[in-house]
């Protein structure tokens, strides 16, 4: 147990000296406290009102300051990406909280004889997922006040199971630990508006003499450089349109 954690410490630690800024949340929000979606990004799941969130370190792991943090309200969200929860009241020291559905194992549903259904697992910290990089997992536990949770750990199932699907095919990374890809705020694009140096009807091309002209080069063997991951990336795509899909017609 003492190696596990040794190891477990020292990748989580890699990780998180390899962040500038690992406080920061990505979950950002717009004026009405929509979820801005990172690219790709879509929600499948709202939870209802009054969700509680409380994240605490395992009891097994012997840190120095145990990590714990809790929200009696707030909302929980489904996306093809992660899980993500809103405080109602957030703070300075607790905004959001997310995680890639891959970085959850141990996921289960349970209650108490008079208190409500929770449902919760062990979680792999993610950089900006609102849990400190040097701790290599978490317990998480979400408090459906309202009622709700059977719709949670259905639709997380669900997804999580076609996400290992897309794994074992190659068409998502093995480990699915990275965090998502920065929020795009300024998508620049070819301008438009003026013409490309190619664009220049008034000129003549120069005629080139017979003993300078190169012969034509044969044809290339092997494919284009990026090529494979290109088709790659193409697969993947049409993967994640086709789970969509399906999950609106859900």
């Amino acid at each position: 147990m003492a190696d596990q954690f040794l190891a477990e410490q020292h990748t989580w630690t890699l990780a998180r000296n390899a962040q500038t800024n690992d406080k920061e949340s990505w979950v950002m929000l717009t004026r009405d406290g929509e979820i801005v979606p990172i690219p790709g990004e879509k929600i499948l799941l709202t939870s209802r009102t009054r969700v509680g969130l409380e994240l605490s370190t395992p009891k097994e792991l012997q840190v120095a300051e145990p990590f714990h943090v809790k929200s009696d309200s707030g909302l929980a969200y489904i996306t093809n990406e992660r899980v993500i929860y809103l405080p109602a009241r957030p703070t300075d020291d607790f905004k959001s909280f997310f995680a890639p559905v891959l970085s959850f194992s141990d996921t289960h549903v349970q209650s108490s004889w008079i208190g409500p259904w929770c449902w919760g697992g062990v979680v792999r910290p993610v950089p900006g997922g609102g849990i400190p990089m040097d701790i290599p997992r978490i317990e998480a536990k979400l408090v459906f006040r309202d009622g709700g949770h059977s719709d949670f750990q259905a639709k997380f199932e669900w997804l999580k199971e076609r996400l290992l699907h897309a794994q074992e095919l190659g068409m998502i990374p093995g480990q699915n630990i990275e965090p998502p890809p920065p929020y795009d705020l300024n998508p620049a694009g070819p301008s438009s508006g003026a013409p490309g140096p190619a664009e220049t009807p008034d000129e003549t091309p120069e005629t080139t003499p017979a003993s300078q002209r190169q012969p034509p080069q044969p044809a290339p063997d092997e494919p284009p450089p990026d090529y494979l991951e290109a088709q790659s990336q193409a697969v993947a795509m049409r993967y994640e349109e086709r789970m969509r899909e399906e999950a609106e017609r859900r």
